[in-house]
């Protein structure tokens, strides 16, 4: 299991991670950051699993959560007041925990939108936020991670094997999840003070820059089913990923764009590689 005292002493965080949880097991790390928060938890508390039992990632969709081996946490924002760009949240966690991953192992790691974390194509992690508010009427947003670290290939289940990844298969060595997980935070509470101070804008260029979308021809799995093809363009001012629709002509930047604020994005032309 991570040890509390080890990211206590590597911390240089100012207030996220003052307030630290870590469990052998848990259910989940957002049902109980939801919880704590809805009891009145400090804003910056995080809480840490070595294994999740009830792991879930975007759309719902169950989360492999093997113990001993990853990273699975959520961190708690609380405001008095109307939280401005929520739609950037997840983007902006996306940004400070590739930037993290890359400053631990010197690894490429792209976002696939809006905050799945890839390594060659295959997936190396995910990010799941969820806001509400409490009790008190304060605004919350929890921002749940897991990122495959110290699994080796074959300790993947058969039909995750050709699509999951992990850090160690990358670098070769097993990474010091306790270096890794300060590292986590202290990005996240960087990133989220500067988009707080500076605002979305100043997010597109940083956003783009780590998102391998851009530029994708992709498929659009709705919520209800429904699908659309075409080139993913850029990334609006609320988030929003910009596709131009297939058959459009992808070279004609007057086609028409439709602006998809959720779904399961398929990268079309991405080969993962080993």
């Amino acid at each position: 299991m991570v040890s509390s005292s080890k990211i206590a002493a590597l911390l240089p965080s100012k207030k996220f991670g003052k307030t630290l949880y870590i469990f052998d097991e848990l259910g989940s790390t957002n049902a109980l950051a939801v919880e704590k928060a809805k009891n009145q938890a400090l804003s910056g508390t995080v809480i840490l699993a070595d294994r999740q039992t009830s792991g879930r990632g975007r759309l719902d969709r169950s989360w492999f959560s093997p113990g001993k081996s990853n990273i699975y946490g959520s961190l708690l924002f609380v405001h008095e007041t109307p939280i401005q760009y929520l739609g950037w949240v997840p983007l902006m966690a996306g940004v400070a925990i590739a930037q993290a991953l890359e400053q631990q192992t010197s690894i490429r790691v792209d976002l696939k939108w809006p905050n799945d974390l890839l390594i060659g194509g295959r997936k190396l992690g995910g990010i799941l936020c969820d806001s509400f508010r409490n009790p008190t009427h304060h605004f919350c947003v929890v921002i749940g991670f897991g990122i495959n670290v110290n699994l080796t290939q074959s300790e993947f289940p058969l039909e995750l094997q050709t699509s999951a990844t992990s850090l160690q298969i990358h670098c070769r060595y097993s990474v010091n999840r306790e270096e890794l997980i300060m590292k986590m935070i202290t990005s996240l509470e960087k990133n989220w003070e500067n988009l707080r101070s500076n605002g979305p804008l100043s997010y597109l260029v940083e956003y783009t820059h780590w998102c391998g979308t851009i530029g994708q021809a992709i498929q659009v799995q709705f919520p209800d089913g429904s699908q659309l093809q075409g080139l993913a363009h850029s990334i609006g001012e609320h988030g929003q990923l910009r596709v131009i629709p297939s058959p459009s002509d992808l070279n004609d930047q007057s086609a028409r764009i439709r602006d998809i604020h959720s779904g399961e994005i398929l990268h079309l032309r991405t080969t993962a590689q080993p």
